[in-house]
């Protein structure tokens, strides 16, 4: 899916605005728990991407941030 990549940072955008939000994936037991949850409430604010697309989104950023280290 194309647009995935743009929608998840759209839903990333949306998280940092808004604490509720926010607050909610914070309280997800383990990453997969927040990886369903980031894809459930992505849908629901009309930004679909998958799971893959997540755990994509989180290595590529844990990679950029120990980058800035290195």
């Amino acid at each position: 899916m194309k647009l995935a990549p743009a929608n998840l940072e759209r839903f990333r955008q949306l998280v940092l605005a808004d604490p509720a939000l926010h607050d909610q994936l914070r309280q997800s037991a383990n990453r997969e728990n927040f990886i369903a949850l980031a894809v459930r409430l992505g849908a629901e604010h009309d930004c679909v991407f998958t799971a893959d697309d997540v755990r994509a989104g989180l290595r590529d950023s844990r990679r950029a941030w120990l980058e800035r280290w290195i």
